[in-house]
């Protein structure tokens, strides 16, 4: 069986060879050192403060409606929101909205458009 997959390999070399492409090893033929070579990246104190600041804003954000919505996210967004919520004890409810809300704030000009909207809809049905 080893001797077909170096076979296998020899040929897969010679064309890439061929067309010219950069040949790479596998990550099975790599020894393991080179495999996990890349380090943690250590958070300096300045980024630690930093996180500290916008953990305690998203956990003093203010959060008294009732209204519940349902809304659809991708699987990549709700695995981080779990993983939040199981590092920080900070609810994806809390982080959503609190998105949105500096969302909204960042674009002022966005409640404008949509009021607007609004009445040329209502002037429009009347």
């Amino acid at each position: 069986m080893s001797q077909i997959k170096s076979l296998a390999e020899q040929l897969k070399y010679k064309l890439e060879e061929q067309r010219g492409v950069d040949v790479t090893k596998d990550a099975d033929d790599l020894p393991a050192h080179q495999v996990m070579e890349k380090p943690e990246r250590e958070v300096t104190a300045t980024e630690a403060k930093r996180i500290a600041a916008f953990l305690s804003m998203l956990q003093d954000f203010n959060m008294d409606g009732q209204e519940k919505m349902l809304i659809r996210l991708d699987k990549r967004t709700v695995a981080q929101l779990k993983q939040l919520k199981v590092a920080t004890n900070i609810d994806m409810t809390r982080v959503i909205a609190f998105a949105l809300h500096h969302f909204l704030k960042s674009y002022p000009w966005l409640n404008n458009y949509i009021s607007q909207t609004l009445k040329q809809m209502a002037h429009e049905l009347d």
